[in-house]
């Protein structure tokens, strides 16, 4: 399916063995607004819908062409479920929160410090630990101290990649979840400081992805992850943003399993396991009823 490019209408199509139905439709801009001609059919629609996200267009083509297969009539709802299905790997927080290590990473304003707060408040005292490794940042380890400390959990500090290796070995199967400095791309040494605590924690990497980034940045941002050796990504400060292209950039860029997002700024709570079902209706709030689409 050729992309939609902002402010040119698709070329005019014909129904017929195409399948496409088209009506005219206007939005709902002001007296001033000139109508002009949308096809109406429901993989038209999400493909507007995505682009208004913010949505890469080689991303929306790739996310259409899933939503194009299932042979059986489904709402535009289940279409677009069904395709950030297959083009995603979404895995279930509570299976990631069960690994021995997470390593949580980011750029500058992701709410790492709150994130490792927001899983371990998800787990039971008795099966969380909180690390930093964070050392040079004196407000943020205070802020993570407080924030264990109302939770009833465990902090440790770990000052090089040896009392880590030790911390984590001495976890005794509880979840270790470990804070890190903010890192971002190119910047060369603070990639090689976080790959050896990686592998010094045998941790999985946990991308903070800030939801109110750009997309052309969060591709990077998420490009970067993957290329150091992230598989998950939580989409933080997703109750700020009104638009989801930036999450599924940084997914699609790196790699990366969506696993979760922060839909409140508090430390404790807040933290919702992203699904399909969850993203597809998160994307499509509003729009099945706006009356930007409404026919004229």
């Amino acid at each position: 399916m050729a992309a939609f490019q902002e402010g040119r209408a698709p070329a005019p199509l014909r129904s017929g063995d195409d399948g496409f139905d088209i009506r005219r439709i206007r939005p709902l801009l002001g007296a001033a607004a000139a109508p002009f001609a949308w096809p109406s059919d429901d993989l038209s629609f999400l493909s507007e819908v995505l682009r208004t996200q913010h949505t890469p267009l080689p991303l929306i083509e790739r996310l259409i062409a899933h939503a194009a297969a299932p042979d059986r009539v489904l709402s535009p709802a289940e279409r677009l479920e069904h395709a950030l299905a297959a083009h995603f790997r979404f895995r279930p927080l509570d299976e990631i929160l069960r690994l021995p290590a997470l390593l949580i990473v980011g750029p500058p304003g992701a709410g790492k410090t709150a994130l490792v707060a927001k899983l371990t408040a998800r787990l039971d005292p008795r099966r969380a630990l909180a690390v930093s490794v964070d050392t040079g940042n004196a407000a943020g380890l205070l802020q993570l101290e407080e924030y264990v400390k109302v939770l009833g959990q465990a902090l440790a500090v770990a000052e090089n990649t040896a009392a880590l290796r030790d911390t984590v070995a001495g976890a005794e199967r509880r979840t270790v979840v470990i804070d890190t400095p903010t890192s971002r791309p190119g910047d060369a040494a603070a990639e090689d400081l976080l790959r050896e605590w990686q592998s010094a924690a045998g941790a999985e990497i946990v991308l903070a992805l800030p939801a109110d980034l750009d997309a052309a940045e969060a591709e990077a941002v998420g490009a970067w992850a993957g290329a150091m050796g992230a598989t998950l990504m939580v989409a933080t400060r997703l109750d700020l943003v009104r638009r989801v292209g930036a999450v599924l950039a940084a997914a699609d860029a790196g790699g990366l399993a969506p696993i979760a997002a922060s839909l409140a700024p508090h430390f404790a709570y807040g933290l919702k396991g992203l699904t399909p079902a969850l993203l597809a209706r998160r994307i499509l709030t509003g729009a099945l009823d706006s009356e930007r689409w409404q026919r004229r």
